[in-house]
């Protein structure tokens, strides 16, 4: 006859094994749901971005601020500065804004360059970049803050060097002129 007392032994012997083998499959399962979660809010996040930007408020705004012209930072705040011309200022902001956000979305590691790149104009976003750095450099002195924008910087950056990854140069050039509107 059996012993009482060896069966309880055994059956504690196999219950730790299959005890941890639950918990381990568990665990996996969870973090596999917690990846889908993530991959999930990560694909809303990106739409809700690609909407936001291509949207056509957003392209024609940033057409607006590619026609804008100056001469030198003077001449930048005589024409454009929120207390002469707060309507641009808020347009400009509006872009630098949204700009800002995907530049530190990126550098949190919430969404990645390569999508910003393919999905949300990537090009364009490095175009207004080159535009208006001169400006926002010049408003890092006047401010004395020299992190301003620097998430909008941080992703041009970050284009760039997306660029040369995919052996593309990432000198933009001006196809369409823009850049050299802002020296006349």
């Amino acid at each position: 006859m059996v012993d009482i007392q060896t069966v309880l032994t055994y059956l504690t012997l196999i219950s730790v094994p299959v005890g941890v083998a639950y918990h381990i499959m568990t665990l996996n399962n969870t973090r596999k749901n917690q990846q889908m979660q993530l991959e999930t809010r990560k694909a809303q996040l990106i739409s809700r971005l690609r909407e936001m930007f291509w949207e056509i408020e957003t392209g024609l705004i940033g057409m607006e601020l590619l026609e804008m012209k100056w001469t030198d930072y003077e001449d930048f705040a005589k024409k454009y500065d929120s207390t002469v011309n707060p309507e641009n200022y808020a347009k400009r902001f509006k872009i630098w804004g949204q700009l800002q956000e995907i530049g530190y979305l990126i550098h949190e590691g919430i969404i990645d360059v390569e999508s910003v790149y393919d999905l949300l104009g990537g090009y364009n976003s490095l175009i207004i970049w080159e535009k208006f750095k001169p400006v926002i450099y010049q408003q890092r002195i006047v401010y004395n803050d020299p992190s301003w924008f620097k998430w909008f910087e941080y992703l041009a950056e970050e284009i760039k060097k997306h660029r040369q990854e995919l052996g593309i140069s990432s000198d933009i050039g001006d196809p369409d002129g823009y850049l050299a509107l802002s020296n006349r």
